[in-house]
């Protein structure tokens, strides 16, 4: 039942990404892939949409043992954010493999010091975002451009998945994933693998 509700999750959001989410782009994403002033709070969420994939690859990667490799998944995620990481959700099934994570990888994967500097990275983004930006453009700009609407939907849908992923990989309530990249990036450092 849970991989039908996130099928049908993951192809509303292409669907709604296509035909409901606003047209065209005004100067916000030739802005921040030009880096030509972005406003702070839009580069924080265009750069933390960067950081969550090496999240997922923490979260996924350092046990690899379903019945499809995550990897792909969380290769394409650094490209195209939860439009990668949903099918493996929804395809992959529990599954008592070996690892498929080499082991020098994994080791670097369940690092605290990873952890450490993703957290710091993103703390970082979050408060500069929050601090130097307005809101009142980022309404605008999410109300107004295509990109940054599927953008800060992008970003809410890898927090659910971080949530989900934390209850199934970790077996610890997904409540730390409400808190996004930080949550958890906090249960690997605290070794709860």
């Amino acid at each position: 039942m849970k991989r039908f509700i996130l099928l049908i999750l993951w192809l509303g959001f292409i669907l709604y990404s296509v035909f409901l989410a606003p047209e065209g782009n005004g100067p916000y994403l030739s802005e921040l892939l030009t880096m030509n002033q972005p406003d702070p709070s839009l580069l924080a969420m265009f750069s933390l949409l960067g950081v969550f994939p090496a999240v997922f690859a923490v979260l996924l990667l350092r046990s690899d043992r379903g019945s499809i490799p995550a990897w792909p998944f969380v290769l394409g995620s650094f490209v195209a954010g939860a439009f990668s990481l949903m099918p493996y959700f929804i395809l992959n099934k529990k599954k008592d493999a070996p690892n498929r994570t080499p082991d020098k990888l994994r080791i670097l994967l369940q690092s605290r010091g990873l952890s450490l500097v993703l957290i710091m990275i993103a703390l970082g983004l979050m408060i500069y975002g929050l601090v130097a930006g307005d809101a009142s453009i980022y309404h605008k700009a999410f109300l107004e451009s295509n990109f940054v609407h599927v953008m800060t939907i992008d970003f809410l849908v890898l927090t659910g998945l971080s949530i989900l992923a934390l209850r199934e990989r970790d077996r610890v309530s997904g409540i730390h994933g409400l808190l996004p990249i930080v949550g958890p990036l906090m249960i690997v450092i605290k070794g709860k693998r």
